[in-house]
């Protein structure tokens, strides 16, 4: 087992973390059972706890994700396995 760390993402906008969790948190939900890692929100903030290599992998995909929410672009389950 790697070493267990967190991590913390930071949203500018709420409307882009809305567009990120999805429905029911489904996106959050995929990345969290895809990687293994925990991810909790915080305000505009989303800490993830995990083994080393899989919180970069999240927090590279929750960047990914915050900076297409910013753009306009529709998140989907699509995106969200391509960018995991």
């Amino acid at each position: 087992m790697g070493k267990v760390m967190e991590s913390i993402v930071n949203a500018d906008r709420v409307e882009d973390l809305i567009a990120v969790f999805g429905s029911f948190d489904e996106n959050i939900k995929r990345i969290e059972d895809s990687l293994s890692v925990s991810i909790v929100n915080r305000a505009t903030d989303l800490k993830i706890t995990g083994e080393e290599e899989a919180v970069y992998k999240a927090s590279r995909t929750l960047e990914g994700l915050l900076s297409l929410a910013s753009k306009g672009e529709q998140i989907d389950e699509q995106r969200v396995r391509y960018l995991i």
